[in-house]
């Protein structure tokens, strides 16, 4: 099992971070270049800004 979260403008990353911590489930943070992420307990996956 993997969590992938929508990063950008999620307020539950924190939260989720905790969880992960807690429970060993691997997360996948997704944000564009506009919104670089930097997390200790997630890998964080840069994906260039621009229409959908």
């Amino acid at each position: 099992m993997k969590i992938l979260i929508d990063a950008d403008a999620c307020p539950v990353v924190s939260i989720v971070e905790h969880m992960v911590e807690k429970y060993g489930i691997p997360v996948i943070l997704l944000c564009d270049t506009n919104h670089v992420l930097q997390s200790e307990f997630s890998e964080v996956k840069v994906i260039g800004a621009g229409a959908d």
